[in-house]
């Protein structure tokens, strides 16, 4: 019991990490490309303000997008199928 306690507590630091890495990956490669759109000037559509206002609201639809919240899955398929196998290995 103690080894799986230990494993949960090493292995969500890690997915931690693993989360905010991809996080911070993600966030800068929209910017990027963001920032390049504009630059080049192929943007559609009305657009309010200068280059910092065009990058602020598409990092806004960022943030609410689904892109942002499949990043989860850093949490959700590691724990779900350490879960699984540990289910497995102790039945019957």
């Amino acid at each position: 019991m103690i080894g799986l306690l230990r494993l949960a507590v090493f292995g969500l630091i890690v997915l931690t990490l693993v989360y905010w890495l991809a996080l911070v990956y993600a966030r800068s490669v929209r910017r990027e490309r963001l920032e390049k759109e504009y630059d080049e000037g192929s943007i559609d559509g009305d657009v309010r303000g200068g280059r910092d206002d065009y990058i602020a609201q598409g990092m806004d639809e960022y943030e609410h997008g689904l892109k942002r919240k499949l990043l989860w899955l850093v949490y959700i398929l590691p724990i779900g199928t350490v879960l699984v196998l540990v289910w497995l290995n102790f039945e019957g």
